[in-house]
């Protein structure tokens, strides 16, 4: 091989071997990268099954296995109120307000097991009839109360359930003689079947301390037998209870020795669909029998003969229009024909929390689908006795469903 023919090898193997560096260099790199190609797609693939394993739980939260879910409800509302009291004596006493009301409700259930398990929280004061907080009242912006609401389980049985803890009144009533937010605590049993409804229950409703240093329960036993039909668009329910309370209840809250509480209750409601609203007409009268005792030996004293003031009775309309609800009611309630402590007490504030009469006015408009602006009004003044004021007692609610 001559001089030139060398010198043309070397040029190129000095050719192929400059090329070739970048080539087995950009090889190198390409092995580093499909390494870390692969093991990105590691972390990928691993960070998939945890979005999906997240995606197939949304709202499902399991507790355990043998608990479906965990569901949470509830509302806030915000009220301001006004109470003027038109005086016997002449003049007005006004009372003015805000108040907030905040409910959360907590739901689980197992439905391998037919459990169901409820708890709240709500705002207020002890009293169950009152579960607001009004702002500012002792004290500059001062804080709230939470306290719980109820706390119950229950069994299902087919048509049967069985209810222990403090529950949302199982009876069907009005808003008059139960107050909606009162709840019971006891026991409740309760059947429904092709129309059929029967409801009885045992509460204890307060604890008393007795003479000889002991403590005793003062129970309610209670039993409602009703019927829930449908002809056609027509939409019928019936009830009849009876209330009892023992006699440590009695002995510590009746007036007088021979005075019992002995509650017989009837309610009816009919719903009907008109064009596009919503129309209903309920009633309820209420009649305690064991209101005994002579002139001024009732609940609220005076010349009331308790034997002719234990009848109480409110009727009422409403109607549904889209967004729109409206409910009209009129009531009488004799001095002695119920227990003052769980009936509604706004009817009466201001005033006394029987031997009333009046009306109920109630409008709302849902603005969207989970909030709503509500007014009430409370008109009511004493049915028999004299010399009492008149009172009207207005309500703005805000109200947010969540």
């Amino acid at each position: 091989m001559g001089n030139k023919g060398l010198m043309s090898f070397l040029m190129l193997v000095a050719l192929l071997v400059f090329f070739s560096v970048p080539v087995f260099a950009a090889a190198d790199d390409e092995g580093d990268v499909l390494k870390r190609i692969d093991k990105l797609q590691s972390q990928v693939d691993e960070q998939q099954k945890i979005i999906d394993k997240l995606s197939a739980n949304r709202g499902n939260l399991s507790l355990s296995k043998h608990i479906d879910n965990l569901r949470v409800s509830g509302d806030l509302r915000v009220r301001y109120e006004l109470r003027d009291r038109d005086l016997a004596a002449g003049g007005d006493e006004i009372m003015e307000r805000m108040r907030l009301r905040l409910r959360a409700g907590l739901l689980w259930k197992s439905s391998a097991e037919n459990w169901e398990l409820g708890a709240g929280l709500i705002t207020g004061p002890e009293k169950g009839t009152v579960p607001f907080d009004t702002w500012g009242e002792n004290h500059y912006f001062e804080t709230g109360d939470l306290r719980l609401d109820y706390a119950y389980a229950r069994h299902t049985l087919g048509s049967l359930k069985l209810t222990a803890g403090q529950q949302i009144n199982p009876f069907v009533t009005s808003w008059l003689l139960w107050s909606c937010n009162l709840r019971p605590t006891g026991f409740t049993a309760q059947y429904a079947a092709n129309g059929f409804f029967a409801t009885i229950g045992a509460y204890d409703v307060k604890q008393y301390a007795l003479d000889n240093g002991n403590t005793d329960l003062g129970m309610l036993y209670a039993v409602q037998l009703g019927t829930d039909m449908k002809a056609d668009v027509v939409k019928l329910t019936l009830a009849g209870s009876f209330y009892g309370f023992d006699g440590v209840f009695e002995r510590n809250e009746r007036p007088n020795p021979d005075y019992s509480y002995m509650i017989g209750d009837l309610y009816a409601s009919a719903g009907v669909p008109v064009g596009k609203a919503k129309i209903s007409v309920f009633a309820q009268t209420f009649y305690n029998f064991g209101a005994e005792g002579d002139e001024g030996e009732g609940v609220l004293g005076g010349t009331l003969d308790p034997e002719e003031e234990n009848l109480g009775w409110v009727i009422g309309l409403a109607a549904k229009i889209d967004a729109l609800s409206l409910q009209y009611s009129y009531t009488q309630v004799g001095a002695d024909s119920c227990v003052i402590g769980i009936k509604d007490e706004t009817f009466g504030s201001g005033l006394s929390q029987t031997d009333l009469k009046g009306h109920r006015i109630c409008i709302s408009y849902s603005l969207t689908k989970h909030f709503s602006v509500a007014g009430n009004v409370f008109l009511y003044e004493a049915l028999e006795r004299s010399n009492q004021p008149e009172v009207a007692f207005y309500q703005t609610d805000l109200c947010y469903k969540f």
